[in-house]
């Protein structure tokens, strides 16, 4: 008679059977708890982008603010005529200057089709500069050659903080509105003026961030203020009455 050894019986109880089995994979609501976070985390991100080019849309706003009021206030304490350049196209902003009294010239004055200038707003004049145009070329007078340039310093170099530069990463700027234009002007260079005697351009500028956001800025002609306004702004109109006693009468 042989004798076999006997079978091991499974020592393991059903309960830690069912707990290892359980650790093979994950359940239903495991998955679901994931999903939930990973949607959470997503939507945070999206959140937290949205946000952080709002803030740089905003801070163009005060970029736009500041410079308005620096450009007020400059042609008043200079006796010059100051603008503010925008590139439509580089979204870039810089603040130029002119000597003096500069008019602007009407909408329809033929002679901005003539002229020479060459930064897309033909709109300023040089009185001295138009006259000896006239004189020069008497069968297609042009307006001349806009007096502007760069903002200098005391020892006449080119002031760095007021030439061309960039609103902020990833803004640009969709449109301006001023009375000098016919249309609203949505490429090339536009420009806003102001006046010696306290007296600028009712103006509105239309920023855009990377999500279609549009935030405006609107200026006002008597007080070179701005207004921030947190949505595409449109104004009734921009008469042409705002700069009828800047234009150039000849």
């Amino acid at each position: 008679m042989s004798l076999s050894a006997p079978t091991p019986k499974n020592t393991e109880s059903p309960r830690r059977r069912r707990a290892s089995g359980r650790r093979r994979g994950f359940t239903l609501i495991e998955i679901m708890v994931v999903i939930v976070l990973m949607a959470l985390f997503a939507g945070g991100a999206t959140i937290g982008l949205h946000a952080l080019t709002k803030s740089r849309l905003r801070q163009a706003c005060m970029t736009l603010v500041a410079a308005s009021r620096y450009s007020y206030d400059r042609a008043i304490i200079q006796s010059s005529t100051t603008r503010i350049a925008l590139d439509l196209d580089q979204g870039t902003i810089a603040i130029e200057e002119a000597p003096g009294f500069v008019t602007l010239a009407a909408n329809d004055d033929a002679r901005r089709a003539n002229t020479d200038e060459t930064d897309g707003d033909h709109a300023a004049v040089d009185p001295w500069a138009a006259a000896r145009a006239r004189l020069e070329n008497t069968q297609a007078p042009t307006l001349g050659r806009s007096p502007f340039g760069p903002i200098v310093g005391n020892g006449g170099t080119p002031l760095r903080q007021y030439q061309a530069r960039p609103l902020n990463d990833g803004i640009r700027v969709v449109r301006v509105i001023t009375p000098h234009e016919i249309d609203p002007r949505e490429s090339g260079t536009a420009s806003i003026y102001f006046f010696p005697g306290g007296l600028g351009e009712h103006a509105v500028i239309q920023l855009a961030d990377p999500s279609d956001t549009v935030y405006s800025v609107e200026i006002q002609a008597l007080t070179g203020r701005a207004i921030v306004h947190d949505f595409a702004f449109e104004p009734e109109e921009l008469s042409d009455e705002d700069v009828d006693e800047l234009r150039d009468p000849g």
